[in-house]
């Protein structure tokens, strides 16, 4: 079975008129998928120190082929 991974960070860049969050999403593919949740957490945390809004959402997806 082959798996992929994502990483999707999502970040408050602002507020609409609506007085609602706008948001901006960062994907990262090709993560390893025996990455532990850990370990990718880990590595999120390490982006978002990097970034300058404010996070909203980390998300691991996993995508397996049905061979």
């Amino acid at each position: 079975m082959n798996q992929r991974t994502r990483l999707t960070l999502q970040f408050v860049i602002g507020r609409g008129n609506d007085g609602k969050d706008l948001l901006a999403t960062k994907s990262f593919h090709n993560i390893d998928g025996e990455a532990s949740d850990a370990a990718i957490t880990t590595t999120a945390h390490a982006l978002i120190s990097l970034q300058q809004y404010q996070i909203f959402s980390v998300a691991r997806q996993n995508t397996y082929s049905l061979d």
